[in-house]
């Protein structure tokens, strides 16, 4: 017994039905996906706050040799003004990442640019506390001026800085977010990274 013309119609339009679910489904799903921001990966994996505007040392005259292939990555805290208890407190945690990061730590340096001269005092307990620490000025001026397209929390008191071989700021460390965000960014870039 044969289908009559009737009983095709129906299972022809099924067929069509099905064929404009498998080719319009997943559209319509990943519409719905996007605008709902519903199982969208994150694609960001640095856990500290990325700089992005692009900020060299230069541009806080700060000077710093080497520069560029082969020069470590640096941990650098600014202090502007003098380098009281809470810069202190980002000296130590740099000082505590570069250990932290094992076996590259002689990729890496920590260090300290302060736009004001630190008294005997201060010098003497920075040279007892951490030894390997580099200090290096900067211009507080040209500084401020550059921090101006950063976010405002940035901009007051002391900041910790993850600066790139080739003297570019990259990355900055929150003072809400615990050292291991900025510890865990600075093993995947020296893990990827052929630079420094």
């Amino acid at each position: 017994m044969t289908d009559s013309p009737s009983n095709s119609r129906p299972r022809g339009q099924l067929k069509l039905l099905a064929i404009c679910a498998v080719v319009f489904g997943p559209i319509l799903v990943a519409g719905l996906m996007a605008h709902f921001n519903i199982g969208i990966p994150q694609t960001q994996s640095n856990k500290s706050d990325l700089v992005g505007a692009e900020i060299q040392l230069d541009d806080w005259q700060v000077v710093l040799d080497p520069v560029g292939y082969g020069a470590p990555w640096r941990l650098l805290v600014t202090s502007p003004e003098a380098c009281a208890e809470a810069c202190l407190q980002l000296v130590h945690e740099a000082r505590q990442i570069n250990v932290a990061v094992g076996r590259e730590a002689d990729r890496v340096e920590h260090l300290l640019a302060s736009g004001v001269g630190l008294s005997s005092s201060q010098q003497d307990t920075l040279e007892a506390r951490f030894p390997r620490l580099q200090q290096v000025t900067l211009s507080a001026p040209a500084y401020h001026s550059s921090m101006q397209q950063l976010p405002a929390s940035w901009q007051q008191g002391p900041q910790l800085w993850l600066v790139d071989p080739l003297g570019r700021v990259v990355l900055h460390q929150s003072a809400a977010a615990p050292g291991k965000h900025l510890l865990d960014d600075l093993k995947r870039l020296l893990k990827l990274s052929k630079v420094g």
